[in-house]
């Protein structure tokens, strides 16, 4: 099967998103044959679909059925190629209308092209719920998401024999996607790892945008319920998030650079 791909990079976060359609129900292989170094070498792959309801221009799939905000600023920046397909704001920023997996009604993605790369903002979806568990003489922060959780643990060293130790505390061996986020409070450095079930993939990831909300929620929390500009510094990139838990409606953004890597075909065994 041959499908045309775009492959991006959303501060570090090597995305691909095919847009060939795909049977949902072959996600997990296509991904899993995506994502080998061999092939295209991508951390995390999406599909492009047409969106289910009017107003949007097309839908984005994740391979587990999570909500991403670098899949959606990647595949907005994309979008934003053809400016036809979104609309000018007094700013000077487009703004186009999408739809994602993991996420209800449409993503308002706006950016702006900056020195041959793409300035992303996208919406976040607010956490479903946000819990403190002991581990060692230090706590997790669970921080749950539609289609996704991530535990927040603070100066721990980042290995795999941590992270499967914080996901069976957390009973997260087997959720369709669970992160954990490494983070350094001090420097405000985060090295997140993430696990699809779908693919039977844990990535060490250059950057995730879920997760740093994830971290600004959890620094929101024991703050004033709210960060601005939050810098959240990351193996291979940086994003900025805003958080605000402090109104029924809340607020959580993720911002932060996006290029164009590779645009083609590619031969998948399915």
């Amino acid at each position: 099967m041959i499908l045309e791909f775009i492959k991006m990079n959303p501060s570090g976060n090597i995305t691909v998103i095919v847009l060939t359609p795909v049977s949902p129900d072959l996600y997990g292989e296509v991904a899993r044959q995506v994502m080998d170094t061999d092939v295209l070498g991508a951390e995390q792959v999406g599909f492009a679909q047409r969106p289910l309801g009017p107003g949007a221009v097309a839908r984005l799939e994740m391979m587990g059925g999570e909500f991403c905000g670098n899949g959606c600023r990647s595949f907005g920046a994309w979008l934003m190629c053809a400016p036809y397909l979104g609309r000018r704001l007094e700013s000077g920023d487009l703004e186009v209308v999408i739809e994602a997996s993991g996420y209800d009604g449409q993503v308002l993605v706006r950016g702006r092209k900056e020195r041959g790369e793409f300035w992303v903002s996208s919406p976040m979806p607010l956490p479903s719920r946000i819990q403190f568990t002991p581990l060692g003489h230090s706590e997790i922060g669970l921080v749950e998401f539609p289609g996704i959780s991530h535990a927040v643990v603070v100066n721990e060293d980042p290995t795999s024999e941590v992270f499967w130790q914080v996901a069976e505390v957390c009973n997260c061996q087997d959720v369709p996607a669970f992160g954990v986020m490494f983070l350094s409070e001090e420097k405000l450095q985060v090295v997140p790892v993430v696990r699809v079930q779908e693919t039977q993939s844990l990535v060490w990831e250059g950057s995730c945008a879920s997760g740093s909300v994830a971290v600004g929620s959890i620094l929101a929390t024991k703050g004033n319920g709210k960060v601005k500009n939050l810098e959240l510094k990351q193996p291979k990139g940086t994003l900025w998030v805003d958080i605000d838990l402090t109104e029924e409606d809340g607020l959580a953004q993720v911002s932060g650079p996006v290029s164009l890597v590779a645009h083609g075909k590619v031969w998948v065994e399915c």
